[in-house]
Order: structure tokens, then C-alpha cells, then sequence
């Protein structure tokens, strides 16, 4: 049976600030990828979701899009765009609602003389898809401060969470489809202000060595053991290789760049060209980080 059916049509449509076949482009970093049937912001996902799940329409949260690849053909049924961006404090430890985006969330910590996530400058996603991929940069992970994450209803301690190299129980495991809502960090007292100085340097690095300012969805593969992707798809004669406006990048291989009207099928290209390029030069499956939604 169709979710299609008159009610929950009525239902869709009745959703505060809801948008029909909206592109999805403009909320992913990449700036691709086609329409959602149906696209609503909330800060407060969990009765929309779980209504949509009884009404079995097809639903997918999402927060800022940063490591995402979205279908031309768009998603079905109804994408809730997360937009909770609450932040408060209780003695050494922060919550952060799972809208708020980790780099926001490193100043804002800062802000409190509070220290331990000045490595998360370097996630430009939100809070909720950092917990999702356990993602981290300068040689530290979420894991290593994240002490519990809160969903609708429940919560969950770290060590119930799988948490890996870019995954977790939610993206990969038993808990795949439940919703993040938020997360608490245990941090430490500090300087604030050198805090801020360490941001603003791995900052500058960011900027030295990788595309930042174009269009791309981050890391695009796993690095292996011991390895680093970027250097396997360069050491195998790919970077600057384009399919149609999609390019894998001359600053740093292991990203790739939407140049002009590239296209999700443009990077998927890319994407396999890279895995068997250095799958057939090394012998080295790469895994991808970036996440494909999607018809």
C-alpha cells in the first residue's frame, strides 16, 4: 500500500513551514542533489518522525548535510531538517541539542573556560550527525569526550553506542533509525582564550591543506589502517580527475569539489573511479565516509 493516500497527503501538507519538492541542494554542503517530496525544519523532530513512522511515511532526518550525497532523483516521502541548536551548561559537562553545529559548539565551550573539544573546529556537521559517525579531527574523536546521547525518550551511555572510526550503532548498528535529540560532554576547566588561539590555528591548517571554501561533502573515503585515503586516490594517478562538474580535488585527494552543474551521478562516478583505481593499484577496498541517500 501507497503512503500516499489522501490522509497522509493532508497530514504532510498540514506540517508548519513545510515545503513540497524542495531540492535538497541548498542543505547540503556539497550544494546536490534533487527534491524531497516533502521538507520540514523543526527543533523538535521526535513527534513529526514518529508520526510519520505510524503513518509508515518514509522519513529521514538530517542536520546540516555535510556528509551527504543526495540523489538527483531526490528522496522520498518527508526529510525533517533538524534545527535544535539548545546549549547549556551544568558545572564541567555541556549539552548540546543535536541541531547545533561542533564547530559552534567548540566556541561556545571556549566561551565557558571550558577545554577538551577544541578539536571540533574541524567537524563542520551538527552535533547529532558527529554522534551518528563518532567524527573527529587533529587526532581526537567524539567519543573521547561524549558521556551521553538522548534520543526520543531514552538515552543511551557511550559504551551501548559501537563507537568507531567514522561509525556507530546508530549508522551502522542496532540502533540504525533511532533519533538523535542530543548529547552531554565531559570537558574541563581551562583558558578559554587559548582555546580559541588553538581554534584559529588548526583553522588556518584547515585552510592551508584542504578545499574548505568550495563545494564538497568532507572526507569522501575512510582512511585504511596506517593510511591515508587522500594519498592512495593521488599515489593512483586521480587527482584533478572530473567527471562532467565534479572534480577530485588538486588541494587534498581525498575530497572532491562541485565545480559548475556537477551532479550526485558525477560524483558517484568519481567515487568508483577512485575505489578501483586503488583497489586495482594497491589492493586496498576504500570504504566510503560520505553517505548516499536517496531514489
Amino acid at each position: 500500500m501507497s503512503w500516499r493516500s489522501k490522509e497522509n497527503l493532508a497530514w504532510l501538507r498540514a506540517l508548519p513551514g513545510v515545503e513540497e519538492g524542495k531540492s535538497l541542494a541548498r542543505h547540503t554542503s556539497f550544494n546536490i542533489g534533487g527534491p524531497a517530496d516533502f521538507l520540514v525544519e523543526s527543533a523538535e523532530p521526535a513527534s513529526i518522525l514518529d508520526d510519520a513512522r505510524r503513518r509508515e511515511v518514509p522519513a529521514r532526518v538530517i542536520g546540516a548535510g555535510t556528509n551527504l550525497l543526495v540523489s538527483d532523483a531526490g528522496v522520498e516521502g518527508l526529510v525533517i531538517r533538524d534545527v535544535d541548536r539548545r546549549f547549556r551548561r551544568a558545572e564541567e559537562r555541556v549539552f548540546a541539542g543535536a541541531g547545533l553545529k561542533m564547530m559552534r559548539l567548540a566556541r561556545l565551550a571556549a566561551d565557558q573556560d571550558l577545554v577538551g573539544l577544541e578539536f571540533a573546529i574541524g567537524i563542520p556537521g551538527t552535533v547529532g550527525g558527529a554522534v551518528y559517525q563518532d567524527a573527529g579531527c587533529w587526532g581526537n574523536e567524539v567519543r573521547e569526550v561524549l558521556v551521553e546521547v538522548e534520543g526520543d525518550g531514552r538515552s543511551w551511555r557511550p559504551e551501548e553506542l559501537a563507537l568507531g572510526y567514522r561509525t556507530s550503532a546508530f549508522r551502522d548498528g542496532a540502533l540504525r533509525g533511532e533519533l538523535i535529540t542530543g548529547a552531554w560532554f565531559q570537558l574541563r576547566p581551562g583558558d578559554g582564550a587559548a582555546a580559541r588561539e588553538q581554534m584559529t590555528r588548526w583553522t588556518a591548517e584547515r585552510l592551508r591543506t584542504q578545499p574548505i571554501k568550495s563545494k564538497n561533502c568532507g572526507s569522501v573515503f575512510k582512511n585504511p589502517p596506517d593510511d591515508s585515503a587522500g594519498r592512495l586516490v593521488e599515489a593512483a594517478g586521480l587527482k584533478g580527475a572530473r567527471e562532467g562538474g565534479a572534480v577530485i580535488s588538486r588541494k587534498h585527494s581525498n575530497f572532491i569539489e562541485k565545480l559548475g552543474g556537477a551532479t550526485a551521478a558525477d560524483v558517484r562516478k568519481l567515487i568508483e573511479r577512485a575505489r578501483a583505481a586503488v583497489s586495482e593499484k594497491f589492493g586496498v577496498e576504500l570504504e566510503p565516509e560520505v553517505e548516499m541517500i536517496g531514489r
